[in-house]
């Protein structure tokens, strides 16, 4: 504590103790609030000087100010509402020209150059009952759907207790804000994660610099399958040996993460050219395990899909589409993140299991998956990672001077590098008894190679085997944060895929290995 917060601390826990009337009690509590607004105390400081001194008279609601967020709170601090929002609008140019005869496939859309709203969503957060928090968030562009929405039972930093939507406790970079992540799209490593589901969730800090998280939660916002859908689980935990230690410059943060899940999918049916070389256009299945590039460029890369029908039986589709096909995944995660003021390295490794099976004695589809991504993070205006770390991830940098022109400040400028892959191997692919059929066109792996018993970039036969799939993904950043509220990003990235291969819904001699994008955004967040 520096000598000016010495100063505010004693001078408010003076005026308190002097206080014989309600209103110098109110004067002082008033004085305590301002100080806490403008930063010189914590909340927790504040509270603990005004403890026992709130008038006993006061009704009228407070509204307070922090980091361009409003907070509207009961006079005796039990009830609180605060509106929060954000809006992440990208631009993205690749170097794909995918198009030569196929120019108006759906599945291979992403490889445009576009103008996207990635995100617009507007909620509400606060407490109620002084023990109990709640955040409801909707997601804003196209259909309104929910994002988040969950109560938790909060008396007992220890163990709390959360229910509704949330993200499960998987993955560092998940249980980031898409607000504060490092760069404009999360890794591979992410792509596994369960993300945000319906459940139930144990969580607690018992001690500064130790957390912990188990989940209960439905992989399907609505069941699918009375035998199939399952109960699903997941849990994680952290260490930061820094604050464990009382440093206050330095992260070291390591944590281990899983979660094992049983669910069905319900095919959907493909567009593509019925003359692709593929022969894959218009079945019916489901995906058990696919990659997008990072970036959010060409979807798909690989792809693990399970039931539906064959080209030249769709007259069986609106008999099939209705039914499931069942999944069954497991995962472990390791993440670490060490930083020292301004420099932060940051590393995950994700390994994962899958088996997919079309009903009771249809094809079944097994795989195991490796990701993992090393980064290293600099912010070149001196502001720490330390001052934004908090309960086992990291939050917002918040600039030492914001950005002002008639001040000339510039903000805070972060840069980065970051190198991640993935990896699929294992792979069988087995029809069931109802032959070839339901394997062919149905159940593939598609961007895979080196399989036994079929060949091409969508592998599909009565039983192949040894099938390997991997892309190596490099991407810069730089990042240009001009107060809490506001974010210019800039990235490009470089994807390498595994192998040559044709996208699976084009007609043409066209052979894809690499991916450049290049992709800003400009993000305003409360």
């Amino acid at each position: 504590m520096n000598l000016n917060k010495k100063l505010a601390v004693a001078v408010s826990g003076a005026v308190l103790l002097m206080a014989g009337q309600v209103a110098l009690a109110d004067s002082a509590t008033d004085i305590v609030d301002a100080l806490v607004m403008k930063g010189v105390l914590t909340e927790e400081e504040g509270r603990l000087i005004t403890k026992g001194h709130t008038s006993k008279t006061a009704v009228t609601p407070v509204v307070k100010e922090k980091d361009g967020a409003f907070t509207l709170e009961s006079a005796n601090g039990n009830n609180s509402i605060s509106l929060t929002g954000r809006m992440h609008l990208d631009y993205r140019h690749n170097n794909l020209d995918l198009y030569n005869t196929d120019f108006n496939d759906r599945d291979t859309a992403t490889g445009a150059d576009n103008i996207e709203l990635r995100r617009a969503r507007l909620g509400v957060k606060g407490k109620f009952a002084k023990d109990f928090n709640y955040e409801i968030v909707g997601n804003l562009p196209g259909t309104a759907t929910i994002d988040v929405a969950f109560v938790d039972y909060a008396k007992y930093p220890e163990a709390k207790l959360r229910l509704g939507r949330f993200k499960q406790p998987f993955n560092l970079e998940e249980n980031t804000s898409s607000n504060n992540i490092d760069f404009m799209e999360r890794s591979y490593v992410n792509q596994l994660a369960p993300a945000k589901k319906n459940g139930a969730m144990l969580f607690g800090e018992p001690k500064t610099g130790f957390t912990y998280a188990l989940s209960a939660y439905s992989m399907n916002d609505t069941e699918q399958d009375s035998k199939n859908d399952k109960m699903n689980f997941a849990g994680r935990s952290t260490l930061n040996f820094g604050e464990l230690l009382g440093n206050k410059t330095m992260v070291a943060h390591i944590g281990l993460a899983g979660f094992d899940a049983e669910y069905n999918v319900t095919p959907t049916t493909t567009s593509g050219n019925p003359a692709s070389t593929a022969g894959q256009a218009g079945t019916t299945n489901g995906s058990i395990l696919a990659f997008r590039t990072p970036g959010r460029g060409l979807s798909n890369i690989f792809a693990a899909q399970i039931g539906g029908v064959s080209v030249g039986t769709l007259a069986l589709q609106s008999a099939n589409s209705n039914s499931t096909s069942q999944v069954k995944s497991s995962a472990v995660g390791l993440e670490a993140a060490f930083a020292v003021n301004n420099v932060k390295v940051q590393g995950e490794y994700a390994r994962a299991g899958m088996t997919g099976k079309t009903g009771t004695t249809g094809d079944t589809l097994d795989l195991t998956a490796n990701v993992y991504y090393g980064e290293v993070m600099y912010l070149a205006t001196g502001e720490t990672y330390a001052g934004a770390y908090k309960g086992g991830a990291f939050g917002s940098i918040k600039p030492t001077n914001n950005f002002d022109l008639d001040k000339n400040q510039w903000g805070a400028w972060e840069f980065g590098l970051r190198a991640e892959k993935y990896t699929v191997d294992d792979i069988s692919l087995v029809a069931g008894s109802g032959g070839t059929t339901e394997g062919v066109g149905a159940t593939r792996v598609r961007g895979a190679t080196s399989c036994s018993g079929s060949s091409g970039s969508t592998q599909t036969a009565s039983a192949i085997n040894g099938c390997k799939a991997s892309g190596t993904t490099y991407t810069a950043g730089i990042k240009w944060i001009l107060n809490p509220n506001a974010m210019v990003k800039l990235n490009y990235s470089r994807t390498n895929f595994g192998y040559e291969w044709e996208h699976f819904d084009l007609d043409d001699s066209r052979r894809l290995h690499k991916e450049d994008l290049l992709m800003m955004r400009t993000q305003f967040a409360f």
